[in-house]
């Protein structure tokens, strides 16, 4: 009987968990996917994304309170102004709606921003903010990088 409400409770985990297979993103793997709330109404689905997109994705993580991301939210913006062919998607973490919501108001980048799940925070795990994964147009992890990120540094990374 445990071994029974053992299954179903890691079931129930599992349909409520947001990602679809439950995976961490890692370099050299399929990034899992995601579902998250954009903070200026909509959706992004990291599947839809790549089907529908296709284009390569650098994918930031930050926060309102987090100084180096203040510094780092101009210099990917003006990236992805000049980049149209790589996506950009900030997600805020480990931050509450109304702050970030009024910090993405008041840095304004280009680029769309988009607020954490749960699911989102496990598979995209952080060390220290900001961190950024890069994936390819298949949806591969091909680097993660921690800190602050110029343009320059983007230039070179793509």
């Amino acid at each position: 009987m445990f071994a029974g409400v053992l299954v179903i409770g890691l079931a129930i985990a599992w349909a409520i968990d947001g990602t679809e297979d439950g995976d961490v993103a890692e370099v050299g793997e399929p990034a899992p996917d995601f579902t998250v709330d954009l903070l200026d109404e909509g959706t992004f689905r990291l599947s839809e994304h790549l089907a529908n997109d296709g284009r390569p994705l650098i994918l930031n993580l930050w926060a309102s309170w987090c100084v180096p991301c203040r510094e780092e939210m101009p210099d990917l913006s003006a990236f992805a102004e000049a980049n149209p062919g790589i996506a950009v998607l900030g997600v805020a973490v480990e931050d509450s709606l109304a702050d970030a919501t009024a910090f993405g108001e008041e840095i304004g980048p280009v680029y769309p921003l988009a607020f954490a799940t749960p699911a989102f925070d496990e598979a995209y795990p952080n060390f220290g903010l900001p961190v950024t994964y890069f994936l390819d147009e298949a949806g591969v992890v091909t680097r993660v990088y921690n800190g602050i990120l110029t343009t320059e540094m983007l230039e070179e990374i793509t």
